[in-house]
């Protein structure tokens, strides 16, 4: 009785341990930052420029910005959960040949900004950024993400009114997304819970999701669900067969579908 008792007490403190582990580290699991910062020069980046907006509770959070044509709409860009702006920076220089302004924000705990990267916290930066982009007087802000920043872009339309936006492979809520992967409990533990699916509810604004057939970090069934999710009439699903979370985005797959779009609505 006593080596059963033993047993489950030490399989108790292990499940405990366990349980622990991963609601406080789930951020570490969830999130891989650049610490060390590349700035626009360093990056060879010379269309863009640091832009450090403060936010109401002190921080300052790093952007970068480049101006295009003040006649033609600014693309307001949020990365995904890794590295920091520089990285992806290079796949966003088409829209400034094209004269678009191109606005990408850093995440707290992410290259040159510090903080916690706490949902809350994020869509608020979110929602400071897009208020700094509108007056810079461009005539229409368009809201991009990829991956991770999709479920901000997502989150912002509940807070600012969005007039269009794009959604490269999105998911339609974290919790549910971890809930599919090869970890026990992780999904109850979750302290954000980033439903996009829920923030699409009220959109009705145009809205152009991308997604990779061959995407496995996230499968291709939550661009399906965030695209039933979401109020819009005005609302396009393109599913890119051969293509996976990755080259979506540093391939530039998406671009060509993303620029047919913005010719069709007029941007």
């Amino acid at each position: 009785m006593k080596k059963y008792l033993k047993i489950l007490l030490i399989a108790g403190a292990a499940f405990g341990l366990y349980v622990l582990i991963l609601s406080s580290m789930q951020r570490y699991f969830l999130f891989w930052p650049s610490h060390s910062y590349v700035s626009p020069q360093e990056a060879g980046l010379p269309e863009f420029k640091e832009n450090i907006l403060q936010m109401p509770d002190g921080t300052e959070v790093m952007t970068w910005y480049a101006v295009g044509d003040k006649h033609k709409p600014a693309i307001l860009f949020f990365h995904g959960n890794a590295f920091q702006i520089a990285v992806f920076a290079h796949h966003l220089l088409p829209f400034v040949a094209n004269g678009y302004g191109v606005l990408a924000m850093e995440y707290r705990n992410f290259g040159g900004t510090k903080g916690t990267t706490l949902q809350e916290k994020i869509f608020a930066d979110a929602a400071e950024t897009y208020d700094w982009l509108q007056t810079q007087e461009y005539p229409e802000i368009i809201v991009y993400g990829y991956s991770y920043g999709t479920a901000v872009a997502s989150g912002l339309t509940t807070l600012r009114p969005v007039e269009k936006l794009i959604l490269t492979a999105p998911f339609s809520s974290m919790r549910g997304l971890v809930a599919e992967k090869p970890v026990p409990l992780g999904s109850l533990v979750m302290r954000d819970s980033y439903s996009s699916k829920d923030y699409l509810q009220n959109y009705h604004n145009p809205l152009l999701i991308i997604h990779g057939e061959d995407d496995l970090l996230i499968p291709i069934h939550h661009g399906q669900t965030m695209y039933d999710a979401a109020a819009s009439e005005d609302k396009e699903l393109v599913m890119l067969p051969a293509t996976n979370h990755h080259n979506i985005f540093f391939k530039e797959k998406n671009l060509p579908i993303i620029f047919e779009w913005l010719a069709e609505h007029g941007s």
